[in-house]
C-alpha cells in the first residue's frame, strides 16, 4: 500500500536527493536520521470525506459533524483548490437510478488529502462554471473553487425545496497548483 505517511531516511553528511516539491525533511528525534516525508497525509483509498449535504444546505466531515466558522455557526461557503477531479455516471449511495457526480480531491486546511462530491443539479453548475476557464486554458486544478450552497424550489412542487452548489472561481496560488499536480502524479487518489 502506497501511504503518504511512509518516510526515507538518510544519515546525516550523505548528499540527500532531491525533494519533490511536495516533500520536506526533518531530523528523527529518536534516529537522529534526516527523513524526507510528504507535506499530505493521505491512507490511499481513503481521503478525507467532506459532504454536502443537499437537504439543508450544510458543509460536514464524515457525514457527521457539520463544518462551523470561528463562532461556531454552520459555515456558508466552502473553498478549496483541487488536485484532482473527476465527473462520471453512477448508481451510488444505494440510489436506484444512474445520477451524474462530480469528486474533488484537495488538500484540506489540515494538510490532509480530501475528497468532495456533488451531483446532478450541481453538476450542471459546475459545468456552467468549467465553460469559461476551459477558454481562458486552464483547468479546475488552476483554481481555487469556492461553493456557496442555494436554495431552490420545485417548479412543479411549491412546498418541495432543497439546496444545490453555485460555483465561482479565482487564480490558484502557482506554488501550490506545482506542488498538488506533483502529488496527485505520484499517488493514486
Amino acid at each position: 500500500m502506497n501511504s503518504s505517511l511512509s518516510t526515507d531516511t538518510v544519515q546525516l553528511g550523505q548528499p540527500a536527493q532531491k525533494l519533490k516539491s511536495y516533500e520536506i525533511e526533518r531530523v528523527d528525534e529518536e534516529t537522529g536520521a534526516l527523513v524526507t516525508e510528504s507535506k499530505f497525509l493521505y491512507l490511499e483509498g481513503h481521503p478525507r470525506e467532506y459532504r454536502f449535504n443537499g437537504q439543508n444546505g450544510q458543509f460536514n466531515l464524515y457525514g457527521e459533524r457539520i463544518l462551523t466558522d470561528s463562532i461556531g455557526k454552520p459555515i456558508t461557503e466552502f473553498s478549496f483548490q483541487p488536485i484532482a477531479y473527476r465527473i462520471f455516471e453512477d448508481t451510488l449511495f444505494t440510489r436506484s437510478e444512474r445520477e451524474v457526480w462530480a469528486e474533488f480531491f484537495f488538500i484540506d486546511a489540515d494538510h490532509c488529502v480530501a475528497s468532495l462530491m456533488f451531483n446532478n443539479t450541481s453538476v450542471s453548475e459546475l459545468y456552467r462554471m468549467m465553460q469559461p476557464v476551459f477558454y481562458e486554458r486552464k483547468t479546475l486544478c488552476d483554481l481555487i473553487i469556492t461553493i456557496k450552497p442555494e436554495k431552490v424550489t420545485s417548479k412543479m412542487d411549491s412546498g418541495k425545496s432543497w439546496y444545490i452548489a453555485r460555483f465561482s472561481y479565482r487564480s490558484g496560488e502557482i506554488e501550490n497548483v506545482r506542488q498538488y499536480r506533483d502529488f496527485a502524479r505520484d499517488h493514486h487518489l
